[in-house]
């Protein structure tokens, strides 16, 4: 694993970053991103990406691209155990990383996967803190979203559709929401297998640059970015980029609600 940072690529030109590899969404295999790559398409030994749920279709197709893994695939980034299940089965041999968006909350789950897979990337849901510990008692190196919108979450329904012919308004693929009693804004993208919620704001984790871990994921799937290269050199040399968010990093997820009364 020599190259640490993954970049889910954006619209630009493909040129190589010194000490970065791509992470392409493998074409029929991810909801919520526009540009996707077949595995034909894509250089030898790369570093693919699949985040779709699949069901017995979605499961079938995956087993026919098998051939030509050994060639394209030098890593695979996926979220659905069954593509575990069928890498195992048939003998592939290549770097496997669990990333369950909100899956991965814990040294003991992350460890408990570990058993099965060289790395996971931990969830966006918990705070520097507790990375910070996670990182101090996971038995191999584990990694880290560190640059993109969140997803905060994964529909296979197409939400936006069922969304538009309810209010009688023009059925599009992408739309700005806005949730009522919080006001918080949420980029909703959707396709063919389903829809997909990210913050409207970039979640900039730079302040984890430090830390000694497997992979950085960068994903610039919705960046207006033009120049990869320099763009990456503006990332690492720290320069402020617009309407970020820190996520929560510096604030805990709320997974339980207090008694009535307020009473903890």
């Amino acid at each position: 694993m020599k190259n640490k940072f993954l970049i889910i690529p954006g619209k630009f030109a493909l040129e190589k970053v010194s000490g970065c590899d791509f992470l392409f969404p493998l074409q029929g295999f991810c909801v919520g991103i526009e540009r996707t790559f077949s595995l034909e398409n894509i250089p030898d030994s790369s570093y693919i990406y699949v985040n779709r749920l699949l069901d017995k279709k979605g499961i079938e197709d995956f087993r026919k691209l098998l051939p030509l893994f050994s060639k394209k695939v030098k890593g695979i980034v996926f979220e659905d155990l069954g593509i575990l299940n069928i890498l195992k089965e048939n003998g592939i041999d290549v770097e496997t990383c669990f990333y369950g968006t909100h899956g991965v909350c814990s040294s003991y789950t992350a460890n408990s996967l570990l058993t099965d897979v060289d790395t996971v990337i931990l969830s966006n849901d918990i705070t520097k803190e507790e990375i910070e510990n996670i990182l101090e008692k996971v038995t191999k190196k584990v990694g880290l979203f560190l640059f993109g919108h969140l997803p905060y979450m994964y529909s296979r329904r197409t939400l936006l559709t069922n969304y538009s012919k309810h209010f009688s308004l023009e059925n599009k693929k992408k739309r700005i929401l806005k949730e009522s009693v919080s006001k918080k804004e949420f980029f909703v993208v959707e396709d063919e297998f389903g829809t997909m919620f990210y913050d409207s704001c970039v979640f900039d984790g730079r302040v984890l640059l430090d830390k000694d871990v497997s992979y950085f994921v960068i994903d610039l799937h919705l960046e207006n970015i033009l120049n990869i290269k320099e763009f990456m050199e503006d990332f690492f040399a720290l320069k402020a980029y617009p309407n970020t968010t820190d996520g929560f990093l510096y604030r805990k997820t709320i997974y339980r609600l207090p008694p009535k009364g307020g009473v903890k």
